[in-house]
């Protein structure tokens, strides 16, 4: 009878990995998302809607808020996120050094909260849209305080509904919302359903009072539960955290110092979203690489001149397209 062969520690490795790489592709991996995290320490919620503690394998790379990944208890029976799921989207903030830092990631929409009062220049909300689309989510704009609108002077009125009734008529969803009135709550919430939400907005549009409202009421003891466990990460920078709605579909996410929707990443598809009126109308320029300035045959100068385009509109579109351009 043969002796038992002996394997090296480096053989025994490799043999260990391939066990690894096959336990992924089997199907009795459980499926997650992950709720927040602290450096390699992950809270992630099971397909039950339960949260557990793990950490994930070297391979399976960095890991943020939102991503879906597949797991299973090891021979301790700890939490091992063994693959994560290819992302939708990730959405990508300097931190306070410069440093990239990843954010959140499968996010389905945006909520652009501006307000009645203070009204937020119109070229900032329209920044983001782009940031947003470019991601790629959908997104909604927001006005809140709309109670406050009565009692604005005429001109400022005048001026906020002409601009809400050209992002409608150019595409875009407008909500209404005054946590005051009630006005437009359960239709914002509706619209919540089943989606992962980011919401950004400036100070003072109301954004943390209207998140609240927003927000159904959510099972105390998983809030307890992320709260001990961001309490623990204190000595780090703390990280985004999804709040899941009671029935597990959908939840906000919440991204400590997300304000606004820097553009990271400017694409021609986004800007053509954004901009669709300028991007139908140069359809009819003369030229296919007509930039919209000074060339002869712009259908687009045509139409600014013709108070069929705002001149402003013209004027962010060449703008973000020339930074496209050097990026």
């Amino acid at each position: 009878m043969g002796s038992k062969i002996r394997l090296s520690k480096q053989q025994q490795r490799k043999i260990d990995r391939r066990r690894r790489v096959r336990s992924v592709e089997d199907d009795s991996l459980e499926r997650g998302i992950v709720v927040t995290h602290h450096g390699h320490d992950l809270l992630i919620e099971d397909a039950s809607h339960q949260l557990l503690r793990g950490r994930a394998r070297r391979t399976v790379g960095r890991l943020t808020t939102g991503d879906r990944i597949r797991w299973q208890r090891d021979e301790q029976d700890n939490i091992v996120i063994e693959q994560r799921e290819d992302r939708r989207n990730l959405l990508i903030r300097p931190d306070a050094y410069g440093k990239k830092k990843m954010m959140a990631a499968n996010i389905d929409q945006v909520l652009v909260v501006t307000s009645a009062l203070p009204w937020m220049n119109p070229e900032v909300v329209e920044r983001t849209l782009v940031a947003v689309l470019a991601l790629p989510a959908a997104p909604v704009i927001v006005l809140n305080k709309a109670d406050l609108l009565p009692s604005l002077p005429e001109a400022d009125r005048e001026e906020i509904e002409r601009t809400l009734r050209l992002w409608t008529s150019l595409g875009f969803e407008v909500i209404r919302t005054s946590v005051k009135s009630g006005e437009g709550i359960d239709v914002l919430r509706e619209r919540l359903h089943e989606q992962i939400t980011l919401t950004v907005g400036l100070s003072g549009v109301g954004k943390t009072s209207l998140t609240r409202e927003i927000t159904p009421t959510a099972d105390q003891a998983a809030i307890g539960e992320i709260s001990a466990f961001n309490r623990e990460g204190t000595h780090t920078t703390r990280a985004s955290t999804l709040y899941r709605f009671p029935d597990g579909e959908g939840g906000l996410i919440d991204a400590p110092g997300v304000r606004d929707f820097p553009l990271e990443t400017i694409t021609d598809e986004a800007l053509a979203a954004a901009f669709p009126e300028i991007t139908d109308t140069a359809a009819y320029c003369r030229f296919n690489d007509c930039r919209h300035r000074n060339e002869p045959g712009c259908a687009v100068r045509q139409a600014v001149e013709d108070g069929e385009i705002l001149p402003r509109r013209l004027e962010q579109y060449q703008s973000l397209l020339e930074a496209s351009r050097t990026r």
